[in-house]
């Protein structure tokens, strides 16, 4: 899909962090947009910012953690454009704490958001994308998902879920015109926990990990979507390789992850989460 002009995409997580920079993005590429979050008006005001370049936008306040929901969104999308080209889904939520204190419902939570959802809403778009020969699925995974922290367990196991997911789906549709990729960024500098980590208390990334800006991973998602890229490792540092080493060694990518300091981060970030300094990435909560 080298050319986006025209094409339709359903994009998740929308209002919030990195989904209003791949919004934007999208826009630039003059996709029509139909922006799903559960915030209706933050996604209405970026609604109206790609409206007023130029873009057709279509907010649609949804709990991805519905079911229901996710099969309203992808009805109004058909009644409003037509078709569906892209889906970016983006959504998801974290929730760094020791994992024999996290609650059953939020463990729930995580999964049905994170890997459950986009399971689901690519199971509602492929029959449309089939039909028209063309479509693509960005996912958006994790880091985490190639070597997983501690205190963070749901949110590991969602998002390697999400580049296995991506994986079959990218064998078991090849030469239909339809594919998917899967993105794994790093620390993101100015979004969701690692803004309130490094602005709120001055907690910073592992130098050896390195930082990505949320601008590069929007355009990570369009370069995803032009070349048909299976994986993209979003990050500055020598990320590719330590994640290559894990993978050969399980045993080495443990010692990685205590000697390059991520382990002891993350223990400090559950710890802030659990005492209230911090606040949980995303909505951990269906009633809040």
């Amino acid at each position: 899909m080298h050319d986006l002009a025209g094409c339709t995409a359903v994009l998740t997580g929308a209002s919030r962090g990195i989904g209003a920079y791949i919004a934007r993005a999208l826009v630039k590429e003059r996709v029509n947009l139909v922006l799903a979050a559960r915030s209706a008006a933050k996604l209405e005001e970026l609604a109206g910012e790609a409206r007023a370049r130029g873009v057709r936008a279509l907010a649609v306040p949804t709990d991805v953690a519905d079911r229901d929901a996710l099969e309203a969104l992808v009805v109004g999308a058909h009644r409003e454009f037509g078709t569906i080209d892209i889906l970016v889904n983006n959504a998801g939520i974290v929730q760094p704490l020791a994992y024999h204190k996290l609650q059953v419902e939020d463990i729930e939570r995580m999964i049905r958001v994170n890997l459950t959802a986009p399971l689901l809403l690519t199971r509602l778009v492929l029959p449309g994308m089939l039909e028209q020969h063309r479509g693509h699925i960005v996912n958006m995974s994790s880091l985490a998902g190639k070597a997983g922290p501690p205190y963070d367990e749901p949110y590991a196991a969602s998002k390697a879920g999400l580049i296995g997911f991506t994986e079959s789906l990218r064998l078991e549709y090849r030469g239909t015109g339809v594919s998917a990729s899967v993105l794994c960024p790093g620390f993101v500098e100015g979004a969701g926990m690692s803004e309130q980590l490094n602005e709120g208390i001055g907690l910073v990334a592992p130098r050896l990990l390195g930082t990505v800006t949320a601008e590069a991973v929007a355009q990570a998602v369009i370069r995803a979507i032009k070349e048909d890229v299976p994986e993209i490792i979003v990050n500055s540092g020598p990320v590719r390789l330590l994640t290559t080493l894990a993978e050969l060694s399980p045993s080495l990518g443990e010692w990685i992850v205590r000697r390059s300091g991520v382990a002891a981060l993350f223990q400090k970030v559950a710890e802030l989460v659990e005492r209230g300094d911090i606040r949980p990435e995303g909505d951990t909560s269906p009633h809040s």
